[in-house]
């Protein structure tokens, strides 16, 4: 059995495959499908997640994380603990993985050694490489990181069919992904994807928070902060919160917040809120269509529009999908669940690539009937120097490249009668500076033979095969001298190794 974790910034789910090999979402012990990603730090030292955790911070929100998973590949620190442990984005995802290995195992009776996580669409290799190392250090080997679009549209049972063209437009609490997937035959492809790393739900309750205090302020002629008045701004966090939950049903909402004796009562409309948030919607909507441009295809070529993720279900964002393409969301789109259902289907399809038996319990299922082709959601390049003597990212695999792709590129000499090169490969964007970029390996070629012109006469290929591992070779057109190195994913690790 090989459960999947999609690890959202708002809530967690965890699915199973049952004997049939059909996914199923687990519930929690209270009998939920999802448990909140909040994670408090009481003071006796014990980790308390999910709607606890989310009570005990309206005493002590100091002591709770929140919205974690924004701050994944980055050293912020986001809460040290009293015995001066500083905890980052990762940290937290080893206890929220924690928690939900042990719901699979106290649910299905069986340990849990591999595990599906899932990932945003535009994660960097840092990012995905900090999910591998939570998954193991909560335990569990992490086998596949699929995209979270990706895994929805096949939630969604896009590849039972024989031929449709669909967007997947996910907006979930923090992030948002879009992705452009066909199903033809027996082949799932991934057409072209795209997203913003910081933006989702938690965005339209800031702006909603924003404009409280802001009326607040007028009525009372001061504002409350959060170090003030804590009590009051988790009240508000959750007024907001439910607020735009109920807009979505109803016309009108009445809040309710006190600072000091002063209470401000402010009924807000659907259509305020709207105008609150429009430019926000209207930023997902342009870079939606600015994906399907990038694929050449119009919103004629879309047979279906799978809206998914909690942020989607403002009316406000379906109003303005359909507008724009002129089509109806897709009515029977699993909105929540999606994402972990069809992790299990992707995890199977990973089980069948690496020739492993897909065991449920004691039943062994045959391998699935269809494949998945995905594309990189990151570029890769290798380190060289610009015109102005500033090294840089030279792409050699960009973003949205289809997996397995080989590319070659020649470069010069930097200094004359040079005989040897360092080969940098590097996860960045072109021309970023290379010493922003993340270094994924290096390696060289020495022994050259020295000429004093600068002609371009080292070959570099990369190839990324239908594994997805990386190989990346160099040769000396002159004296023929070559050298390699291997990038793949591993055990939860970054392993590199080189061969000159």
């Amino acid at each position: 059995m090989l459960p999947a974790i999609d690890a959202g910034t708002g809530n967690f789910k965890v699915a199973v495959p049952d004997n049939l090999g059909n996914p199923k979402l687990l519930s929690t012990e209270t009998g939920q499908l999802s448990f909140e990603s909040i994670v408090y730090f009481d003071k006796s030292g014990e980790t308390i997640i999910g709607s606890e955790a989310r009570n005990a911070a309206l005493v002590h929100s100091e002591r709770a994380v929140f919205d974690w998973k924004r701050y994944m590949g980055t050293d912020e620190i986001l809460y040290t603990g009293d015995d001066g442990k500083d905890y980052r984005a990762k940290d937290i995802l080893v206890i929220l993985m924690g928690e939900a290995k042990q719901t699979v195992a106290s649910k299905t009776g069986e340990p849990v050694n591999e595990v599906v996580v899932l990932v945003p669409a535009n994660y960097s290799d840092r990012q995905n490489q900090e999910t591998l190392d939570a998954g193991a250090e909560a335990g569990m080997s992490v086998v596949l990181l699929p995209k979270e679009p990706t895994c929805a549209a096949l939630g969604n049972g896009i590849h039972q069919r024989k031929r449709c063209t669909a967007v997947v437009f996910d907006l979930g609490a923090g992030t948002f992904d879009v992705s452009i997937v066909r199903a033809t035959g027996n082949l799932f492809e991934v057409l072209m994807t795209g997203g913003e790393g910081k933006l989702g739900g938690r965005d339209f309750n800031e702006r909603a928070r924003q404009k409280v205090l802001e009326e607040f302020e007028r009525q009372f002629k001061y504002r409350p902060t959060p170090k003030d008045d804590p009590l009051f701004f988790q009240s508000l966090w959750q007024q907001v919160e439910q607020m735009k939950i109920s807009l979505g049903a109803q016309k009108g909402f009445q809040l309710a917040v006190a600072c000091n004796g002063d209470l401000l009562k402010l009924k807000v409309t659907r259509e305020q809120f709207e105008s609150w948030i429009a430019d926000l919607v209207d930023k997902a909507i342009v870079r939606t269509e600015k994906t399907l441009a990038e694929a050449n295809l119009a919103w004629s070529n879309i047979d279906e529009i799978y809206a998914v993720g909690g942020g989607s279900l403002v009316p406000l964002v379906r109003q303005r999908l359909e507008q724009v393409s002129g089509k109806k969301i897709s009515q029977r789109c699993e909105v929540y669940g999606a994402h972990a259902l069809g992790g299990v289907i992707a995890g199977r399809l990973e089980y069948q690539r690496q020739g492993k038996a897909y065991r449920v319990h004691d039943v062994t299922l045959p391998p699935p009937d269809f494949c998945l082709r995905d594309i990189m959601s990151h570029p890769i390049g290798v380190a060289a120097l610009d015109g102005k003597e500033t090294e840089v990212c030279c792409e050699m695999l960009p973003k949205n490249t289809p997996i397995p792709s080989q590319h070659t590129r020649t470069f010069m000499m930097t200094e004359p009668d040079q005989t040897a090169v360092r080969i940098r490969v590097l996860d960045g964007h072109e021309g970023a500076l290379a010493s922003d970029c993340l270094e994924l390996g290096q390696f060289e070629l020495v022994d050259l033979p020295a000429r004093p012109d600068l002609i371009g006469r080292i070959e570099i290929t990369f190839h990324i095969d239908a594994n997805a591992m990386l190989t990346a070779t160099a040769r000396d057109t002159v004296s023929g001298k070559t050298g390699e190195l291997q990038i793949a994913y591993k055990g939860g690790r970054h392993d590199g190794n080189a061969d000159e």
